[in-house]
């Protein structure tokens, strides 16, 4: 499996295309969590904090290593979840980080009037985490590897007495092969333990990330919120 660029599409296997017209099932398995946390710390320091997407990234029990790669801002997440039979599955993500923080009104019209940057009184702060579709050269390495997407936002906004509210929006999509999952589910009961088990997985992690930040920081949780959701469909075999 080769990386070749980041910026050619949607993830493909290169080879000279379906002459058949066969089809292959594909399910789609998608998981989201929400929440709200108010951190009683100063708005740098928790933006600093959650920035650091190593060490939030460090904070879920599925993700095994961040990489750099040889693009700018783009990184490559290693995760592995196991199947009922304790078999691993591996998935691997490739994410852009980006960051912007905004000013107050005051502060951005003070800096119109004297043609400088603002640079204080900034009130909220916004780090985005992008999907970066890949092209795959050649085959994957094996038949449990997956390329999956991920998307991540995090608004930050400073409020009263030095604390700092984080709003968290996650979501990750991975594409299975029916066969595939049919080794772990029977067809019967296939997309419901997909939804329950993406649901539980995504709920898992929320507190796991929840119970390590919460060694660095006192917080509250306003709100929290995980799901799980498949969708079938075909495309065609290469």
């Amino acid at each position: 499996m080769g990386l070749i660029s980041p910026f050619l599409g949607n993830a493909t296997k290169t080879g000279s295309g379906n002459e058949s017209g066969e089809k292959e099932r594909i399910m789609e398995v998608i998981g989201v969590s929400r929440g709200q946390v108010l951190l009683e710390a100063g708005f740098d320091e928790v933006f600093s904090y959650f920035s650091d997407q190593k060490k939030i990234l460090s904070y879920n029990p599925l993700c095994k290593s961040v990489e750099t790669t040889e693009y700018q801002d783009i990184y490559r997440w290693n995760f592995e979840v196991t199947d009922p039979q304790s078999h691993p599955i591996r998935l691997i993500f490739f994410v852009e980080q980006e960051e912007v923080k905004s000013h107050s009104a005051k502060s951005v019209d003070k800096a119109s009037q004297t043609d400088n940057s603002p640079t204080d009184d900034i009130i909220s702060g916004d780090i985005f985490w992008k999907n970066v579709p890949v092209e795959v050269e050649g085959a994957m390495p094996d038949d449990r590897t997956f390329i999956g997407k991920a998307f991540g936002e995090m608004h930050l906004k400073k409020s009263e007495d030095e604390k700092t509210m984080v709003d968290v929006q996650m979501k990750v999509q991975i594409n299975f092969a029916v066969p595939f999952l049919l080794k772990i589910f029977p067809e019967p009961i296939l997309k419901i333990m997909s939804e329950s088990a993406m649901s539980f997985a995504m709920q898992n992690v929320s507190n796991k990330m929840l119970e390590n930040i919460s060694k660095d920081f006192r917080y509250s949780v306003v709100t929290q919120q995980s799901s799980g959701k498949i969708t079938e469909f075909e495309r065609d075999l290469n």
